[in-house]
């Protein structure tokens, strides 16, 4: 990962100074080359321009290399939570679909934050998990990115495995903060158990399939948790009737 070129991205201020110079060098290159005893000096000054504009624009990450760091390291989460877990497609759910979730972290203690000419806010720290559903439990893969910094200490993965009996529900937080002084909403995904944890809550990029997420995660963990009842019960049932055949002899 690019670090340092990240910190450049999102330590960089306005207007990148060495690539507006580097372009004025090479346009007084040009006004040269169409000077009689001036063209041959005008080659070298386009092509000392050129070094300077080339290197003013190579110097930091762009939005475009950010997001494409980010999907190089998520790309393999789904094939990589399978493999964690055992859990592959022949386990899947019918009635419904993975989950995948991802997003800036707009909490983070030090927050380093760009908002660049897609008028997308980025930061140096990101979150993704996959999410599979089995019947009897939920599985979460996730990962912890810090574009800035490439310790273990900040990029990390987190999550488990949860029975559907344990799942309380999943939401979607919204909460306003500020964010380079200016106010912003961030829509926050969670995954709350029963006895009041969270197995997980990070900030998303906000859709209509994030709601769809939540409501579709509520919906089977209410099917399931009442098939592990009835399986339960069943269970109970025929052992109850056991012990009654076994006194009965």
């Amino acid at each position: 990962m690019e670090t340092k070129r990240n910190q450049q991205y999102f330590a960089s201020k306005g207007i990148n100074v060495l690539l507006i110079v580097g372009l004025a060098i090479c346009l007084l290159g040009v006004i040269l080359l169409f000077g009689p005893k001036t063209n041959s000096f005008g080659l070298v000054v386009i092509l000392i321009g050129s070094v300077v504009a080339v290197f003013g624009s190579g110097a930091k990450s762009g939005e475009a290399e950010i997001d494409n760091q980010l999907y190089s390291i998520t790309k393999d989460m789904p094939e990589q939570a399978q493999i964690k877990y055992e859990v592959y497609e022949k386990h899947f759910l019918k009635i419904i679909n993975p989950v995948f979730l991802k997003g800036f972290d707009f909490k983070s203690p030090e927050l380093l934050c760009k908002k660049g000419p897609d008028h997308k806010f980025r930061t140096e720290s990101y979150n993704a998990a996959q999410l599979y559903f089995t019947k009897e439990k939920i599985y979460v893969y996730g990962k912890h990115i810090c574009l800035t910094d490439d310790s273990e200490e900040k990029n990390y993965t987190f999550g488990g495995s949860y029975p559907y009996e344990e799942v309380d529900k999943a939401y979607i937080e919204d909460e306003k903060i500020k964010v380079n002084g200016r106010d912003m909403t961030i829509h926050s995904f969670a995954l709350k158990l029963k006895n009041g944890e969270l197995a997980f809550k990070f900030p998303v990029e906000y859709g209509a399939d994030v709601d769809k997420a939540a409501d579709d995660i509520n919906h089977t963990t209410e099917k399931m948790t009442e098939r592990a009842a009835e399986r339960a019960a069943d269970k109970a049932a025929k052992r109850a009737a056991l012990r009654a055949m076994d006194q009965n002899k």
